[in-house]
């Protein structure tokens, strides 16, 4: 029970520090005497520091075992974090969130693959439970920063989130000397964290390969791209669409966004559920890419009258990706065992770079109006449920 509420507060914190900055963007440019649109620079230097090392963090975890990554990489974070709220200088801003990009590399891909590494029906268990931790974060981070920065300072955010972290570090050693005590590794399930898992596929043990070579890899992380990376630029803009086409007050916005969020939560926790009935989380991330599908270009093509009548598309795009987006971590986790934390960590890569490329153009397409979001949205979810396809029993 532990490692499963540790694994959930490791995700929280990643994922609040993704999207914490949004509303206190401008008290940050007037306190480093920047425009608060170059503050964005935070995001970028955080999301290319991430994407670049997590494979290497995640082999490493492989190697030597989660926890030998994730603890190291709690306490960068949680100095990194409050490092943050000490700047005094933008440059040296941009430094501390370099550093926090490296630590979120080796906690919340790392967290996926732990939370994996029990069998069965646990497994997808933990990876919900992950799931729900970084949607959560992402969700309540924005309104949980804009009142630190309120009552106190935009650097307090930062702080508190640092502190935490150390927090969590600290009970992570607890872990690791718990693992340590014990006698009979083969009996206790925890032992799994630190030791390299039986490969499961059939590739033999000790032979070096490539992880793209690993049948059924190289779609998923092509689908981490397009479908999650590219369904969170296009989800982004539904805002805007609304202000733009209903005229919809900034307030309602930000409640609309949390009551997704809130959905978004719920499928991640149904997700085992819905997996049990299917093949694999292959099938389910291919049928969650389907509905986005129908409802991303139904509202961006079809402009509604009223906001009421779009609130149970939205409820089902964010729903969909809810289940979706933990099923196909699943599906990710059971390629190779033996290659899981690289392949986790490699995923989260693809992610972020999807979010980076396809945010651009999302805007982009959205200054040609709905046919150019329409088109776009059937290239990424389209694209991703090809590259999901079924693999051929007799590939190698």
């Amino acid at each position: 029970m532990l490692l499963k509420v540790l694994l959930f507060f490791i995700a929280f914190l990643v994922g609040a520090d993704e999207l914490m900055l949004g509303p206190i963007l401008i008290p940050i440019g007037n306190d480093l005497g920047v425009e608060p649109e170059r503050v964005t620079l935070f995001i970028t230097a955080y999301s290319v520091a991430l994407a670049i090392v997590a494979p290497t963090l995640g082999a490493l975890s492989d190697r030597l075992g989660r926890l030998k990554v994730m603890l190291p990489a709690a306490i960068l974070f949680g100095a990194a974090s409050i490092s943050t709220g000490m700047v005094d200088t933008f440059e040296w801003g941009l430094t501390t969130r370099v550093l926090t990009g490296l630590a979120s590399a080796g906690m919340l891909p790392i967290a996926f693959a732990m939370a994996a590494d029990d069998s069965g029906a646990d497994a997808m268990k933990r990876i919900a439970w992950v799931q729900a931790g970084l949607t959560l974060g992402m969700i309540s981070s924005p309104a949980v920063g804009a009142v630190l920065a309120q009552w106190l300072s935009w650097r307090a955010a930062f702080i508190v989130l640092g502190v935490c972290a150390w927090c969590v570090a600290v009970a992570l050693a607890v872990l690791s000397a718990h693992k340590a005590s014990m006698e009979d590794a083969a009996q206790q399930p925890m032992d799994k964290l630190n030791q390299q898992p039986e490969d499961q596929t059939s590739i033999a043990q000790g032979q070096s390969i490539k992880i793209w070579a690993i049948p059924g890899a190289a779609g998923a992380l092509l689908a981490m791209c397009f479908g999650l990376g590219g369904g969170i630029g296009l989800f982004n803009l539904v805002g805007q669409h609304l202000r733009d086409t209903l005229d919809m007050p900034m307030w309602a916005v930000g409640s609309l966004y949390a009551a997704l969020g809130v959905i978004s939560v719920i499928g991640n926790m149904l997700m085992p559920r819905v997996v049990g009935h299917f093949e694999s989380g292959r099938q389910v991330m291919r049928v969650a890419l389907f509905v986005c599908l129908v409802v991303s270009v139904g509202f961006y093509a079809y402009p509604a009258e009223s906001w009421t009548i779009v609130l149970l598309p939205l409820a089902l795009w964010s729903m969909a990706g809810g289940i979706g987006s933990p099923a196909l971590q699943s599906y990710i986790a059971e390629l190779s065992a033996a290659h899981r934390g690289v392949l986790m960590s490699m995923g989260m890569t693809m992610m972020h770079i999807g979010v980076a490329i396809w945010s651009g153009i999302a805007g982009f397409a959205y200054s040609f109006g709905p046919t150019g979001m329409a088109m776009l949205a059937i290239l990424l979810f389209g694209a991703a449920i090809v590259v999901l396809r079924p693999i051929k029993k007799n590939s190698r």
